[in-house]
């Protein structure tokens, strides 16, 4: 053989044809190490992806009003009282209030069945917002003047009704 036709890299000897079979080698393994080392859809549907959160109420409004069917919760004196006639006590309306303020949501592609009440929230600057409660297929809040339907998330009905 003769010595154009063989090539020194890192003092290694070896002719052509060896070093692009070794390139070749090196490139599969790295093709396949990076195939298998990177993350992949493990077939997850479109609404388990979505890992969008927020709250339903912004931090700047204030919320000062809560109607659900005849109940009506109003902040005063940094606290929350059910106006009478009510079934709720203080410490259940103070809950409650704590429960939609704190609500966290993610939105979903489901079509909400089975409505249960609408919830009225009145905030400060005569702002107010409308909140549809379904229970089917599961617990899902619809929000009719943006058209979006979303999954409160770690909250019950029970919880966000007072009863």
């Amino acid at each position: 053989m003769k010595y154009n036709q063989k090539r020194t890299i890192f003092g290694i000897t070896l002719t052509k044809r060896a070093w692009n079979n070794i390139l070749i080698y090196a490139v599969l393994l790295l093709m396949f190490l990076l195939y298998y080392a990177s993350p992949r859809d493990n077939g997850s549907t479109p609404e388990q992806t979505n890992t969008e959160v927020m709250g339903l109420i912004p931090g700047h409004l204030d919320l000062q009003q809560i109607i659900i069917d005849d109940q009506t919760l109003e902040h005063s004196n940094n606290d929350w009282r059910c106006r009478q006639p009510c079934s709720l006590s203080k410490q259940q309306s103070e809950n409650v209030a704590r429960t939609w303020l704190s609500l966290r949501m993610q939105p979903t592609e489901l079509e909400p069945a089975a409505k249960v009440v609408d919830v009225y929230l009145y905030f400060g600057g005569d702002q107010t917002a409308t909140v549809e409660i379904y229970t089917e297929p599961r617990l899902l809040l619809r929000l009719p003047q943006q058209q979006r339907v979303f999954e409160p998330m770690d909250v019950t009905i029970e919880s966000l009704l007072g009863r």
